[in-house]
């Protein structure tokens, strides 16, 4: 994911030294791709509409005590990062799209740019932490209680933000406040160092940890369907199983999906560079060039952006569990405590770490 603003991008070498800005390069968009250019604030303000109330919810639902849960403190801790997510992706939207200056101040322009990838970070990490554990609970089920618990759980939700930030944290020494050019700029002599830094972090967070997710979600699969004779037997924990099995695919495979192209589209911004000269933009190659790429990096952006409200709508459609739990938040009532006997008769460990998470 790119943190860096519009603005901020234009700064050009000349022998060496690092010149101050151009040209406004989001009024050149503005100009020359209005209704694509204006996509970008209208997909932010839907990712808005949804977000704010589908992660609140999520967040409420899951830190209640039935669904509290090893596997719900990951969701909880996902649900609260995207949250967080939001409400720093808002400053940054009325810097970039709309252009009203609210990072370039001291300190901020130093602390956003941490803050904001670390809560980007979380995401794929706490996705893989749970996809982990369950692939723990299915592949060694005699394990599942020393290292599926609670306890360890917070533990490794603490790991992973503090991991998280360790890496993150550098970026405020990346950035720096220019009180000459007021504006938010790489630090002078450390531009190759922050762009080797960025690539290799942000790759290594959408790029491997979605490949790995993967994996782990492939390796869940064939153990259920090894197990499947056994599973036959109690055929509505199978249909539990094939349920949450759906839910685990359905979100793993939107994480690869939203956060993959747009690694891969922000990768290919130095082959489809700005132009030097804004003189005659229309029949500047290099300019159409990166409109074209502007373009398509937009709509990939767009689309990736759904991956910070579209989880509670999953847990939504995949799990009845959760969606009763909603209910209860949104009519503010207490779950019920007691579970039905025949669903205790008819409930295993496996099905019991899966119904935990949200089914």
């Amino acid at each position: 994911m790119e943190v860096v603003t519009n603005i901020t991008d234009l700064m050009m070498e000349n022998n060496g030294t690092t010149v101050g800005l151009q040209f406004d390069e989001n009024a050149i968009y503005e100009k020359y791709l209005p209704d694509i250019n204006s996509s970008s604030k209208y997909m932010r303000l839907i990712m808005y509409a949804f977000g704010y109330p589908g992660n609140l919810i999520a967040f409420l639902v899951w830190i209640r005590k039935p669904m509290l849960q090893s596997s719900g403190v990951y969701l909880a801790s996902l649900a609260l990062s995207d949250l967080i997510f939001l409400s720093l992706d808002l400053p940054y939207s009325l810097q970039t799209d709309w252009n009203v200056s609210v990072l370039n101040l001291p300190l901020i322009c130093e602390g956003f740019t941490v803050l904001y990838l670390l809560a980007q970070y979380m995401s794929p990490l706490l996705t893989l932490a749970f996809t982990t554990e369950r692939y723990i609970a299915i592949r060694f089920p005699l394990l599942r209680r020393m290292y599926c618990t609670v306890k360890r759980a917070i533990c490794t939700t603490a790991c992973i933000t503090f991991g998280a930030f360790s890496l993150c944290v550098i970026q405020g020494y990346f950035w720096k406040y220019y009180s000459v050019h007021e504006a938010c700029l790489i630090r002078e002599g450390t531009d190759e160092l922050w762009e080797t830094w960025t690539w290799c972090t942000e790759m290594a967070m959408f790029l491997c940890v979605p490949l790995i997710i993967l994996i782990l979600n492939l390796l869940v699969i064939f153990e259920i369907r090894k197990s499947r004779k056994v599973a036959m037997k109690l055929n509505r924990i199978l249909f539990k199983t094939n349920a949450t099995t759906t839910m685990l695919l359905a979100v793993s495979s939107f994480l690869i999906l939203t956060t993959l192209p747009v690694s891969i589209a922000y990768a290919l911004n130095k082959s489809f560079p700005v132009g030097k000269d804004v003189a005659d933009i229309e029949h500047d190659v290099t300019w159409q060039a990166h409109f074209r790429y502007y373009r398509a990096r937009t709509i990939i952006y767009n689309i990736g952006l759904t991956h910070f409200f579209m989880n509670f709508y999953i847990y939504l459609v995949a799990g009845q569990r959760f969606r009763r739990e909603v209910l209860n938040v949104v009519k503010c009532r207490r779950s019920r405590r007691a579970i039905n006997q025949l669903s205790r008769t008819e409930t295993t460990k496996m099905e019991s770490f899966y119904s935990s998470d949200n089914m």
